[in-house]
């Protein structure tokens, strides 16, 4: 007869009743857990209520349309790189 799973309180995984420690995020009973915690330390958003867009806007700002997020530097060197090409190309030197 299988005994009942037990949940991690730490991060919710399934172990096994006489489990030592988490074999998902090494909780165990030196660490704090214990079968009468709860889950509710996590702070994580319910899935219904969780807003992607809301989220990345809180945590990176605003993009502007268009903006590649190249830095100006590098499309200079590009360039610039680019012209040492074509006039090595012109000059028969490679």
């Amino acid at each position: 007869m299988k005994s009942e799973p037990f949940i991690c309180p730490a991060c919710g995984e399934s172990l096994h009743r006489g489990a030592k420690a988490c074999h998902h995020c090494g909780a165990c009973e030196r660490s704090g857990w214990s079968e009468n915690s709860a889950l509710d330390g996590l702070d994580l958003p319910d899935g219904e209520d969780f807003d992607y867009e809301r989220f990345v806007e809180e945590e990176f700002g605003a993009r502007k349309a268009g903006r590649t997020g190249v830095h100006p530097m590098w499309t200079v060197a590009a360039i610039i790189v680019l012209a040492a090409m074509v006039l090595l190309v012109l000059s028969g030197m490679w």
